[in-house]
């Protein structure tokens, strides 16, 4: 039987190894990395994603991303 906390971390590597520049054994050292520092580093990181993900647009003008309709 499969360890769910095991499936959720090759999850997020194999999401983070779509990033660009990273493939999957930088991937895999970056998800490691803000595991072992999970309060200083992947909390207000993932903070801050979740944030931005919700926040951020295309401009209507320039199409460039910010926080507001017109950048």
């Amino acid at each position: 039987m499969a360890d769910p906390a095991s499936d959720r971390i090759e999850a997020l590597i194999a999401l983070m190894a779509r990033l660009p520049g990273l493939g999957p054994r930088s991937a895999r050292r970056a998800v490691l990395h803000l595991l072992r520092r999970r309060e200083p580093v992947m909390r207000p990181l993932a903070q801050a994603m979740a944030r931005l993900a919700t926040e951020a647009r295309d401009c209507r003008i320039c199409g460039n991303i910010g926080t507001a309709e017109i950048c």
